[in-house]
């Protein structure tokens, strides 16, 4: 379902200005240190700034259903000595590069920072499809779990919630993959 947006496309900027107001997406090439665990693109990144220097260079990775929606995720990059930028972290589709769009306003302080997420078609169980995501997001972040990473433990009642938003959103895939198939495959 996610992909890599096409760069250069109007709906891309557009959603980048809303992200990060005057700031360019960049294509950075992704070489992803499949010895590393996925998604975990801070430790990674100071893991590798360690081993060879150079920096960290936080902003959003841009991933799309096509058609569907749009996404921002708030990720690492690591700034080589010779300027150039390069995505470490496995995730669950390989491309040769990602869509980046550097944010030197904010910095990863250790709290989860939720996507941003923008419809790219006007449909009921989309919305809502991306309010089970939105949701999730607040109950496995509430109060000190925004600074935890790995397993965690919920009270009975979120836990009772998020199981149940996790099965609704599930349901709400599969009825809109079979309405935005056709749209995706083309």
């Amino acid at each position: 379902m996610h992909t890599v947006p096409p760069i250069h496309a109007e709906h891309v900027a557009a959603f980048a200005g809303e992200v990060v107001s005057g700031v360019s997406p960049l294509a950075v090439p992704h070489r992803p240190r499949l010895d590393r665990p996925p998604r975990e693109c801070f430790p990674i990144v100071e893991e590798q700034i360690a081993a060879e220097g150079g920096v960290m260079v936080t902003g959003w990775a841009l991933w799309e259903w096509p058609g569907v929606f749009i996404e921002a995720e708030f990720h690492a990059v690591w700034r080589a000595a010779d300027g150039s930028l390069v995505d470490l972290t496995p995730n669950r589709i390989l491309p040769k590069e990602i869509v980046f769009l550097p944010d030197p306003q904010t910095k990863h302080e250790g709290r989860q920072i939720d996507n941003v997420r923008k419809p790219l078609v006007k449909d009921n169980d989309l919305t809502r499809f991306l309010f089970t995501f939105k949701r999730q997001f607040e109950i496995l972040n509430k109060g000190d779990l925004a600074c935890q990473h790995g397993p965690i433990s919920l009270p009975p009642k979120a836990l009772k919630e998020l199981q149940s938003l996790q099965k609704e959103g599930a349901r709400l895939e599969r009825r809109l993959q079979n309405r935005y198939s056709k749209q995706t495959q083309q």
